[in-house]
C-alpha cells in the first residue's frame, strides 16, 4: 500500500477540507495533485470538500514526480486509510481497485504515460 504530509502555497486554494482521523478511510477520486507526494481526494464538487493526503516518506516508492502520480491516479478514486500526520495535510495508505499505489507508480505503463503529461 502507498502511503500519502505538507504545507504547500498551492493548499491555500484547493484541497481545504480536513481529513478523518488516524485509522479512518476516505474514498474519492483525486480531482487535484499538488507535486509529486501530495494529492487532494474529492468529496464533493469544491475544494472546500477536497482532503490533501500526502504518500509517505518512507513508503518504498522511488522518488515520483508530479506527471507521474498525476498519471496513476487523476480522474481515479482512492481509498485511503490514514496512517499519521499532523497539520493540514495528512499520511494515508491508498488503493486504487484493490491494487497498491506504489505498484501503480511503477508500472511501465504509468511511467509511459506520465510523459505525455510533460
Amino acid at each position: 500500500m502507498a502511503a500519502l504530509c505538507l504545507g504547500a502555497p498551492a493548499l491555500a486554494q484547493t484541497c481545504r477540507a480536513p481529513a478523518p482521523a488516524v485509522g479512518r478511510t476516505v474514498t474519492g477520486p483525486v480531482l487535484h495533485v499538488i507535486d509529486g507526494r501530495t494529492l487532494c481526494i474529492a468529496q464533493g464538487p469544491t475544494p472546500d470538500h477536497w482532503i490533501p493526503l500526502r504518500i509517505s516518506p518512507n513508503a518504498p516508492v522511488l522518488p515520483v514526480d508530479r506527471e507521474r502520480l498525476m498519471a496513476a491516479t487523476f480522474s481515479q478514486s482512492l481509498t485511503c486509510r490514514i496512517t499519521g500526520g499532523q497539520g493540514p495535510v495528512k499520511i494515508a495508505s491508498c488503493t486504487l481497485a484493490g491494487r497498491s499505489l506504489e505498484a501503480l507508480l511503477t508500472e511501465p505503463a504509468t511511467i509511459t504515460q506520465a510523459k505525455s503529461w510533460r
